[in-house]
Formats: C-alpha cells, sequence, structure tokens
C-alpha cells in the first residue's frame, strides 16, 4: 500500500480561483466580515473594496492560499488589508481565533517588526468566484502596507540592494526569528517574499527629511503555530532564516563590484550562515539569545572596518605593500625613517616621484586614515597626520578600465567628458567609504563632526547630483554614507563598461564634483576645515594611465580649494604634467615634487641607512613573532665601509670568498628599493634556514650567496622588460662591467693629496653650457629620439637614479646633469656598493654611444681612465681631464 505525504503546505486555491484573481475578480463593492461572538451573538463589518473599476475589477495580489484586497474602514477612511484564507486550510485545531490568539502574544514588542492583525472573521462565499468550496472565507484585517516585499525587489531591481542593506534585511529576520522563539512559537513560513520595505509617508519625510525613507516588516503570520505543534515542512525557522540569508549572500556575491570590494564581509557573512544552519539550540554556536545579534553585527562592522585577521605571517611575506590586507599588520611593519616621508606628510598638494618598490605604496597606505581605524587611538592619529587621507590605488581602484580606453589613439580625448566622470565616482566613492568608517569610530566621529544628520545630509547631496541614477533606500540602521559608495561603485562599473563599447552615457559629472563634494563634506561635518581631506592616488603613473588619460584627470587633480588637496605617487617621467589643452602646470607652485630616489642617493647619512634596515628587520621578526634580532641573526659587516669593501673586492684573493653581508652592506645595497632588500633578505633566511627561536647569525658565505643570487636575477630580468628590454639589458651590462673593470683592473686614481684611491664610478655625469637642454641636443642626432625614449625607461625601470642638476664644475652658469647605477645591481658585477666618484661623459655623441653601442663606449671609457694617472707626470690632455682628478664629494 502507497500512503502519500501530506502537502507540507496544506491546502491550495485551485486553478479555478487562481484564474479568477489573475483575471482581478470581479469583487463586490463592500466586504462584509462576520466577526465572531457568542454562541447566538455574532457581528459584522463592512469594508470598501478600493480600486474597483466599473465592472467590478480590483487590484488583488494571491498566494498559495489566500488572496489580498485593498479595503477601506467606512467609519474612518482608513486604507486596511483585508487576506481571504481557504477555509479548508482552518479546521480542527487551527481556527483563525486560535491564530490571532497566537499572533497576540507578539503584540507586546512585536509591532515594530511584524504586521499584526486587527481583527479576525469570515466572508462568505463571493458572488462573481468560482464553484467548488463554497464554504465562508477565513479573513484577517491587517494595516495596508504600501510598498514591496523583498523577494519582488530583488527579482526586479536587485542593483538597489546594498551589503548594508543585507545586513539590515538579515538583522530583522534574525530578531523575529527570536523574539518568535523566545514566545515559543514559529512562523513556519520565513520567506524573502514576507519581508516587507515599506516607504515612510510624505508627510513625515516632510517634517523630518533626514528620517529612514523606508522601514522593514515581516508579513502574513496565516502559518503562525506554536513551537510544539508538529509541521510537515522540510525547514524551521532557523534552517529557512539560514535559507534566506544564504540567498542574500548569494545575490551580493554574483556582484563583480560588491565580490571585489568586501571580500571580507562575504567571508565573514557565510562563515555565520554556516553556524548558524549548524546550530539549532542556543548554546552550540551562540551561548545565549543576544549573541545571534551581537555576531551579525560584527559582519556588518567588516563592511567599513577590516578587523585584523590572526594570521601565520613570514617575516619577509608581502614585500609589496598591496599585498597586505591587514592594516594592523601595515602600520607594525611601517619604518617612518625615510629622508623623504616628511615631505609627503605636509597639507600641500605633493607629487612623489620614486622608483618601484621604493615604499611609495607603504607610505601612501599608512597616511590613509583607514589604515588606522583599529589603533588603540584613532583621534589622536588623525592629529599626527594632519589630514583626512583617503587612499586610492590607480591599480586596484581605477582598476584596467581606463589603461583599456588608452589601447586606441585618440579615444581617450573623444571621451574626455566620460572619463572625468569615472574618475569623479572612484574619488567620491572612496572619500564615502573611508568617512562611513570614521563614523563608527566616537572619537574620530566627534573631532569631524560627522553626526547622523551630517551623514545623511551628504548622501543626499551626492544623490541630487545623480538624479535618476543613484536610487536607493534609507533604512534605519544602515550607514547611508557606505549605501551610497556601494551603488556609486555599480555606476562606476556600468560607466566602464560603456567606456570600453564607446557607448554615450546617460549622465556626467563635472569636473568641479570633486570640489563641489568636499565643500558639501566640510559645511555638513565642520571637522574637516582643521583636518583637511587628501586623495591619496598612488601609482599614478603612465603604465597605468596613458599621457592622454593624465592630462584629462589633471584637471580634476590640481584646482585650488581649501577643502582638499591631491597627494599622487609616480615612477620616475611617468607623471605628465600638464593639462587636456597642452598648458604646463607649474611645479612648485601647483605642488610640492619629492624626488625618493635622489633623496636616496643624495642622502650622507650611512648610519641612517644602517638604521632603517635594521628598524626594517627587527619590525618583520616581530610581527612574525621570531625570537631573533638583525643584529643576531644578519650582524655587522666584516667590511664597515664601502673603501673597505672595495679593497676587499680588489684584492687578489684566492678561493672562496664571501664579502657581501652584514647591516652595512645590506644598507648599501639599498637606494630606496626597500622590495629588494626584502627579497635578499627573505632569501637569506631560506638558505640560512634560519627558525622561529633562530639567534645565531647567518653564516657570511649564505649572506654572500643570497645577495649576489637576487642581485643577479634583478639584473637578469631586466632583457623581459617592455619597451626596450634587450637595449638596456645591454646598457646594464656593460656599464655594470665597466664598473668592475675600472674597480679591479684600473689602476688607481690619485685624490688631491696625492694619494692612490680606488675608482668606484658608479655613476656618470654630463656638463651642459647655460641655456642648453640635453632633450633639444638629442633630437638634432640621427638617434637622438632613439636615445631619449631608452633613457627615460631606464629611470622609469629604475636601473639608472637621475639625480637633480647641480652646479657645473667648470663655472657657476654651467649644469651637470647626473645619473647613478642602482646599488642593487652592482652585486651581480662585483663591485662594491657605494659611488665615490664618477664617470664624464663628454659630449652628446658619447652620450648617445652609451646607450646605442654601450660596448664601445665602455672600451672607450676604460682606455682613458686606466691611463689617467698611471703616470701623473705624463703629457697627456691634461686640462681635459683636470676634473677627474679631484674626489667628488658632496
Amino acid at each position: 500500500m502507497i500512503i502519500r505525504k501530506p502537502n507540507p503546505r496544506g491546502p491550495e486555491l485551485s486553478n479555478e480561483t487562481v484564474a479568477w484573481l489573475n483575471a482581478r475578480g470581479p469583487f463586490p463593492e463592500t466586504l462584509d466580515v462576520q466577526l465572531p461572538g457568542g454562541e447566538t451573538q455574532q457581528s459584522s463589518v463592512s469594508y470598501k473594496v478600493l480600486g474597483r473599476d466599473s465592472m467590478g475589477r480590483a487590484e488583488v495580489k494571491f498566494g498559495f492560499k489566500g488572496f489580498v484586497l485593498q479595503v477601506q474602514e467606512i467609519a474612518t477612511g482608513k486604507r486596511l488589508a483585508a487576506k481571504l484564507c481557504l477555509p479548508a486550510d482552518y479546521q480542527g485545531l487551527h481556527s483563525p481565533l486560535a491564530e490571532a490568539e497566537l499572533a497576540g502574544r507578539l503584540r507586546d514588542g512585536g509591532e515594530d517588526i511584524f504586521q499584526l492583525p486587527r481583527q479576525v472573521g469570515r466572508v462568505a462565499a463571493l458572488p462573481g468566484q468560482p464553484n467548488g468550496d463554497r464554504r465562508p472565507w477565513v479573513c484577517f484585517i491587517t494595516d495596508w502596507l504600501d510598498g514591496e516585499t523583498l523577494e519582488s525587489i530583488i527579482d526586479e531591481k536587485p542593483d538597489q540592494i546594498s551589503p548594508g542593506m543585507v545586513m539590515q534585511f538579515a538583522e530583522t529576520l534574525l530578531k523575529a526569528v527570536l523574539l518568535l522563539d523566545l514566545r515559543g512559537l514559529k512562523h513556519d513560513d520565513l520567506r524573502l517574499a514576507n519581508l516587507m520595505v515599506i516607504p515612510t509617508h510624505p508627510d513625515i519625510l516632510s517634517l523630518d527629511p533626514h528620517a529612514p525613507d523606508h522601514t522593514l516588516k515581516i508579513i502574513d503570520l496565516g502559518s503562525l503555530k506554536a513551537q510544539s505543534q508538529t509541521t510537515f515542512k522540510q525547514d524551521d525557522d532557523w534552517s529557512m532564516l539560514a535559507r534566506c540569508l544564504s540567498r542574500l549572500h548569494n545575490l551580493l556575491y554574483k556582484d563583480r563590484a560588491t565580490a571585489s570590494r568586501h571580500p571580507q564581509f562575504l567571508r565573514r557573512l557565510r562563515e555565520y550562515i554556516e553556524l548558524l544552519a549548524e546550530s539549532q539550540e542556543i548554546g552550540r554556536n551562540f551561548p545565549d539569545r543576544s549573541s545571534y545579534l551581537e555576531k551579525l553585527r560584527e559582519v556588518a562592522d567588516s563592511l567599513s572596518i577590516a578587523k585584523p585577521v590572526k594570521t601565520n605571517f613570514h617575516p619577509f611575506d608581502a614585500i609589496s605593500a598591496e599585498h597586505l590586507a591587514n592594516d594592523r599588520l601595515l602600520r607594525d611593519l611601517f619604518v617612518d625613517h625615510l629622508p623623504w616621508i616628511s615631505l609627503v606628510q605636509t597639507r600641500e598638494p605633493t607629487v612623489l616621484i620614486g622608483p618601484r618598490g621604493c615604499g611609495k605604496s607603504m607610505v601612501f597606505r599608512y597616511l590613509g586614515i583607514r589604515t588606522h581605524l583599529t589603533s588603540d587611538d584613532p583621534g589622536q592619529v588623525l592629529q599626527q597626520l594632519g589630514f583626512f587621507g583617503v587612499y586610492i590605488g590607480c591599480a586596484s581602484d581605477l582598476g584596467n578600465d581606463l589603461l583599456w580606453i588608452s589601447r586606441v589613439k585618440g579615444r581617450p580625448l573623444r571621451l574626455a567628458s566620460s572619463i572625468t566622470t569615472y574618475f569623479n565616482l572612484v574619488l567620491a566613492r572612496e572619500l564615502l567609504r573611508s568617512i562611513a568608517a570614521c563614523s563608527r569610530v566616537s572619537s574620530l566621529t566627534s573631532k569631524l563632526g560627522l553626526s547622523d544628520r551630517a551623514k545623511v545630509s551628504i548622501a543626499s547631496y551626492v544623490q541630487e547630483q545623480l538624479p535618476g541614477n543613484l536610487d536607493f533606500m534609507r533604512l534605519r540602521g544602515v550607514d547611508p554614507l557606505q549605501t551610497c559608495a556601494d551603488l556609486l561603485d555599480r555606476l562606476r562599473l556600468k560607466l566602464g563598461n560603456d567606456l570600453v563599447s564607446e557607448r554615450e552615457p546617460s549622465y556626467q559629472l563635472p569636473p568641479t564634483f570633486i570640489r563641489d563634494l568636499c565643500s558639501a563634506v566640510t559645511s555638513f561635518a565642520p571637522g574637516f576645515s582643521e583636518h583637511r581631506i587628501a586623495f591619496l592616488l598612488d601609482d599614478y603613473t603612465a603604465h597605468r594611465l596613458s599621457s592622454e588619460v593624465q592630462s584629462i584627470l589633471n584637471t580634476v587633480l590640481w584646482q585650488r580649494s581649501s577643502t582638499h588637496v591631491f597627494k599622487i605617487s609616480s615612477e620616475p617621467h611617468g607623471f605628465v604634467a600638464e593639462h587636456l589643452d597642452g598648458s604646463l602646470i607649474d611645479a612648485n607652485r601647483e605642488y610640492v615634487p619629492v624626488d625618493a630616489g635622489q633623496m636616496m642617493i643624495s642622502s650622507e647619512d650611512r648610519a641612517g641607512k644602517s638604521s632603517f634596515i635594521t628598524k626594517l628587520i627587527d619590525k618583520r621578526l616581530t610581527a612574525a613573532g621570531y625570537a631573533g634580532t638583525a643584529a643576531h641573526l644578519i650582524g655587522s659587516s666584516k667590511f664597515a665601509t664601502d673603501p673597505q669593501l672595495a679593497e676587499e673586492v680588489r684584492a687578489k684573493r684566492t678561493g672562496k670568498r664571501s664579502h657581501y653581508h652584514g647591516i652595512e652592506v645590506l644598507s648599501g645595497a639599498w637606494t630606496g628599493d626597500v622590495a629588494t632588500v626584502l627579497h635578499m633578505l627573505r632569501l637569506m633566511f631560506i638558505r640560512g634556514k634560519v627558525e622561529r627561536e633562530s639567534k645565531s647569525t647567518i653564516p657570511a658565505a649564505v649572506q654572500h650567496a643570497s645577495i649576489v643570487g637576487v642581485s643577479t636575477a634583478l639584473r637578469e630580468r631586466v632583457s623581459g622588460y617592455h619597451p626596450f628590454g634587450e637595449e638596456m639589458a645591454r646598457v646594464l651590462n656593460s656599464y655594470g662591467e665597466l664598473c668592475r673593470r675600472l674597480l679591479v683592473e684600473a689602476p688607481n686614481q690619485v685624490n688631491r693629496k696625492g694619494e692612490p684611491t680606488l675608482h668606484r664610478r658608479y655613476r656618470f655625469e654630463m656638463t651642459l653650457p647655460a641655456g642648453v637642454d640635453l632633450e633639444a641636443e638629442l633630437a638634432k642626432h640621427p638617434r637622438g629620439t632613439f636615445a631619449t625614449d631608452l633613457m627615460h625607461e631606464l629611470v622609469r625601470r629604475a636601473i639608472f637614479i637621475e639625480l637633480s642638476p647641480s652646479r657645473g664644475k667648470e663655472d657657476a652658469v654651467r649644469r651637470t646633469l647626473r645619473w647613478q647605477l642602482r646599488s642593487s645591481f652592482l652585486p651581480s658585477f662585483g663591485t662594491s656598493l657605494v659611488r665615490h666618484s664618477y664617470i664624464d661623459v663628454k659630449t652628446i655623441d658619447d652620450f648617445v654611444q652609451l646607450l646605442t653601442t654601450p660596448d664601445l663606449f665602455a672600451e672607450k671609457v676604460y682606455e682613458r681612465y686606466s691611463r689617467l694617472n698611471a703616470n701623473p707626470a705624463a703629457p697627456h690632455d691634461l686640462f681635459h681631464d683636470l676634473n677627474e682628478i679631484i674626489e667628488d664629494f658632496e
């Protein structure tokens, strides 16, 4: 015998009834509801059916077990909802009065969460309904709620749903289940279709424009039961809650912008859902009822404040700042002993130029306010930074959209207005995210004047600038700035697709948008007047943003304003200092230029460099929980000064030699390229088998092999660079080999006192007459254009560090141009690490030869310096090389 399982939903509307409801009736003019009384007495109430046309057809909403009509209370004119339910669903113990009595348990404290019935009764079979069950309908009268169910919003307008709104939906659903559980009840039909999103009455908003414009309520208590009552449904309220949250999670996860912007939030939300799904009883994963909400709000907090995640950190993991997702770890690893940091940490516009790996990104991220939100006293940090830093990575935050646009010549100029709009959206998004994050920290809200009213005013201002494009619901408990930022990012993604496809966007923002927004922020939150907004644009360089794109964006960057400034970092020759119309941006007037590479090489603070390397190592060892220190594991070099190291390199000794070791050598190999030193250290630790408890010094042979290994790998990588990889490799190899031969093989030079000194010529210089421009002269040479482009790339790739011009040695009106080989390449050639004198490039032809036929240049220069001072009394071109004999002290 086959036993059919009962339908979990019980009786349902017939197909004929569904067809009648789809046809909108017809319905009678009034609905007469018989109210329960005593055994012999019943009263009735009549309600006017609203929305009927002349044929009696009216708007109707229906589900599996009933339908809802909008009716009006005749005496008061109040709009109500009449829900008519199948009589077959109310037989036996499941009576309408019992359901109303159960709902009554929620009346005290649950009115804000649930839509509770006002009356219950029965309605006789309606005249136009299909034949079938003619028993009276069970009728529940509730308040009429204008609005939409969350189900319908997800289906029809998913772009309106932000992560912050999802958390408020989740909290409402969770509160409903917790309150039901506390009252001994179960909803038994918890679905997203039963969560109503209700707009606030216009009269309320006219009185209080800053009030939330939507509220939430759980509707449809038709399946409400006592917890003890048996149900045939597969899921109880808790598992249905987990299913609702899973669907909300998946909705966000499918959105590329949200998934990339909030990975930690989505991970923590998923973990919460998994805990919820496996925790049917209080105490397993949640010790008490309040812990459900507490942990859910911790998930919500991760939207704006990234809580530190405990990870197994190796001392030399995350060599690049972009790999440090943990802000606390970034703060712990930060070393401020760099000569250029104080010049960036001002209230003035700044252009920071520096080679890759010199720490630009680390410093810019450190100066961003969001990095410090989990520190012990963020308010104090804001005072120390001197401004409200908003970090923007051109690689991570601008993405590849603007890079792809540049692939077609002339396209950026055609799309200039849209590119400006795209950039403004990114700036506004990051500003709002930073302000939203700070609004969760009490010490910052007081300093900045970030009241709830100020946040709503800022979000409303942004919404007004994008009418029709930035519609979002303001729910109580949802940060309007975070919601606004998330929706701005969706606009950015859509605009990015429009840009690449060259489609005309539906809106445009003026170049002054971000200036006006910062002014609005300052007016709504006065604390920003003291703590000026500083946009920190990291990696604003030509290989990320083409010269055409930069000339467009510069119209936004260099507007003079008292409310905000821009600080950018770029590789050498990567920043285009001109506007779209070709007019130049005046350095020192519009911004403060800071050259990190120049400052590191020009610095004579040898002890300071050693101190920086020591702190760099010690901070990383401490963060990783290692017992050893730089003094223990690296130690001091046997050759404490570079002349001593040079003597050792030049000495004709047999056997294996290990002269590259110790803190002094590491600091000598460092010309600001922090990443390279970290690579050297990582290889030392691997080869030296350093463990957490190790305190013994890594053998000199291991240190030497590691330093040479990384230096050689760095050198070999050059040939693969684009463009000019092979050409740059030839210049590097020829010049480096020339430096080695001069140090090891050439006769010593003679200093002022007539004493022999070694050739440590890792710099070349060229002196020009007054008013002569090198690139203008190169343009006249047959191969000058190629040489200019190649030199720019050698400097951009930090193979050579370009120093600021100095006064010529011949007279005060001449200028000497200077380029120095990056120190981290020198161990691969077997030289010392700190330059002392220089190679003099005499003519434009020599300069071009250095770049185009470097082997011939190297041979000619070696011949010159191998003759120089071999016999000081010899009558060789004395005046031509006079300056070569004098030491070049700075």
